[in-house]
């Protein structure tokens, strides 16, 4: 019976990586398919963008994902030494399970699998911190970005209602992770570490935010840097507090951007251009290079 056991658990981890991809190509496919850019629109816009644009918003696509590395190593190094090689390949991997399921569920599974049976609860508890210092910064930034909203655009109750859902998000997943973590007494982090953690979430998240900029720019979005910095905080807070799947994922950020950034385009379909590029470089790329990444990952499934 063991040895059925031993030999049926050998198959599960190549079972992972097929269900994973063949889902994730599903959900591509179905949003795809979902789309109100057709492929001849995009690409008409594309080329009215300066040639090298696209490459600098993939630079800076992988640049964020680089800091988000270095922020995974970091968190480990306590009690697992991991290269910065096998970090970025843990992450990448991990967002092609993470874009299957809301709120980034799949990247504890995943992330959690690269491991021995015995480091998974601290794993996870470090997965968990990471998560949480990247929703404070999205949550600190949105909520200041919609201070400054309501002035102009946001009326009272749709202001509150957003800062309102943050601050009990962000109270929720802090709940739960100090329960976790003493739960599986897995040791907490030092302030020092809390600190760094925090300052590589702000700097990862101003450089996937500089992507906005870039193309709004581009675009020639009239608004003041400042407004746009606005207005760009409070999408992402939108964006980041609504838990949905991500096969709902581009049509979220398509209402959001429509409703966030309208009045400052002359004309008002460079919105949905503008969120869909940023959605192919930001989400896609990353989703599509950890599918074709994990198929040569080793996943630790068996007991050890």
């Amino acid at each position: 019976m063991s040895i059925a056991l031993h030999k049926s658990k050998q198959f599960l981890a190549p079972l992972i990586k097929i269900i994973v991809i063949l889902i994730c190509a599903y959900v591509l496919y179905m949003q795809w398919m979902e789309r109100p850019l057709q492929l001849n629109e995009l690409w008409i816009a594309l080329q009215k963008l300066p040639g090298l644009t696209l490459v600098a918003m993939i630079a800076i696509s992988l640049a964020s994902w680089l800091v988000e590395s270095k922020k995974w190593q970091y968190l480990l190094d306590d009690f697992y030494k991991l290269s910065f090689r096998e970090s970025v390949l843990q992450n990448l991997t991990a967002q092609a399970a993470s874009f299957i399921t809301p709120w980034r569920a799949g990247e504890f599974a995943m992330k959690s699998l690269f491991f021995k049976k015995t480091l998974r609860k601290k794993v996870l508890s470090r997965i968990l911190a990471g998560t949480i210092s990247q929703m404070l910064v999205t949550i600190l930034l949105g909520v200041i970005g919609v201070l400054f909203y309501v002035k102009e655009s946001l009326d009272l109750d749709t202001a509150f209602y957003l800062i309102g859902m943050g601050i009990l998000l962000l109270l929720l997943m802090a709940s739960i992770s100090l329960w976790l973590i003493k739960k599986w007494k897995s040791g907490s982090l030092t302030t020092k570490k809390w600190r760094r953690t925090i300052l590589f979430s702000l700097l990862r998240y101003l450089i996937f935010a500089s992507n906005w900029l870039l193309l709004l720019w581009l675009l020639d979005y009239e608004s003041s840097m400042l407004i746009t910095i606005r207005n760009v905080s409070v999408f992402y807070l939108v964006v980041s507090i609504i838990p949905v799947f991500q096969v709902f994922d581009i049509a979220v950020k398509w209402t959001a951007a429509t409703y966030i950034f309208e009045g400052g385009f002359f004309h008002p379909e460079l919105i949905i251009v503008a969120t869909t590029i940023i959605w192919l470089t930001n989400s896609i790329l990353p989703t599509l290079l950890g599918c074709a990444l994990l198929p040569f990952q080793q996943l630790k499934t068996l007991e050890e």
